[in-house]
């Protein structure tokens, strides 16, 4: 569910950079939290 809300997010916001950037930051931050949560890193 996060990576579909990341994923909609980011293309809803793909023309404007400031939004891209505070996109990228909120999905550094859930991975971090779910590394902290002792989840897995998923390997593309």
């Amino acid at each position: 569910m996060k990576s579909r809300i990341i994923r909609s997010l980011s293309q809803a916001t793909c023309d404007k950079a400031e939004l891209n950037r505070r996109i990228l930051r909120l999905k550094k931050c859930f991975d971090e939290a779910n590394a902290a949560l002792g989840g897995r890193k998923k390997k593309k």
